[in-house]
């Protein structure tokens, strides 16, 4: 996926014009985990939108496998089935009678046959850890958590060679959130599929994402590899960010004289560092 010189203006030519994002441009890359963030109003989820023909840009244009997703009818279509994008708290989307006609939906809009449409059910259930005996029941009768699950299976259903998430993991306790980004990296593992994740967790994107988009003010601020990204911590506190709780851990062991080399922005990457100094000393 290309985007090139995206710009967003909203009520353009009245006193309320606002322009969300400006001039933003950004390749994803198949198979690609990466993560958007910024503060509240930097431009996020108004990009995101843009990236499956939910809302036209005023400038620019979004490319996907080469073709402008807004060029035609039958570019829109494709893409929607293709990208894949499960908005904030996704379960307020169900409405189904069962959780399996809920999960069907997708699929079935797609004309697939109704056995591929069950396997693409099972396999999408599967993905995101909902057991068989839940499928014929009310998606209103799941936990919150349950319920999360089944709204994103409803889009894994599709099979889509891209997903984009804005904010998954919102509302979930610790638990919750650690089985919904195993299950995101089950899929992504097991279909070479693109994840585009929005969140404001600098943990979870430092913990996942290969790649960080930095949004602010409407533009990209940075973006290139995660270890990069957080050597810039001084810009990111900046404009609002913080930095992962690994990062200000290691700069206080620093602070206090411990040796901790390379970047290190992860719980992991921390625990191995004091692994590698603790076995260093005991050698000698």
């Amino acid at each position: 996926m290309k985007v090139e010189g995206l710009t967003h203006v909203y009520s353009q030519g009245t006193p309320f014009q606002t322009t969300a994002i400006k001039n933003v441009s950004f390749e994803l890359y198949k198979g690609q985990v990466a993560a958007v963030i910024g503060h509240t109003g930097s431009g996020k989820s108004t990009l995101i939108q843009h990236l499956n023909a939910l809302i036209k840009p005023t400038e620019g244009r979004v490319l996907f496998k080469g073709r402008d997703i807004n060029a035609s009818k039958e570019n829109m279509k494709a893409v929607r089935a293709d990208v894949g994008l499960v908005f904030q708290y996704p379960e307020y989307q169900l409405f189904e009678e069962t959780v399996y006609r809920d999960i069907a939906f997708g699929p079935k809009n797609q004309g697939l046959s109704e056995k591929e449409i069950d396997e693409r059910v099972h396999r999408a259930a599967g993905f995101v850890g909902i057991e068989q005996r839940y499928l014929q029941v009310s998606p209103f009768e799941l936990s919150g958590g349950q319920k999360r699950r089944a709204a994103i299976a409803g889009v894994i259903a599709m099979m889509p060679e891209v997903l984009i998430l804005d904010e998954p993991m919102a509302g979930l306790d610790p638990a919750g959130r650690e089985g919904i980004m195993a299950n995101l990296m089950s899929y992504h593992e097991a279909t070479g599929a693109a994840l585009l994740i929005v969140t404001h967790s600098m943990d979870d994107a430092a913990r996942y994402a290969s790649r960080m988009i930095v949004m602010d003010h409407g533009t990209v601020a940075l973006d290139g590899p995660t270890a990069e990204v957080f050597s810039h911590g001084e810009e990111l506190t900046k404009m609002g960010l913080a930095v992962p709780t690994a990062s200000l851990i290691a700069d206080r062991l620093r602070q206090l004289g411990v040796p901790l080399e390379g970047s290190i922005y992860t719980l992991d990457l921390l625990e191995k560092e004091i692994l590698r100094l603790r076995g260093g000393r005991e050698n000698a």
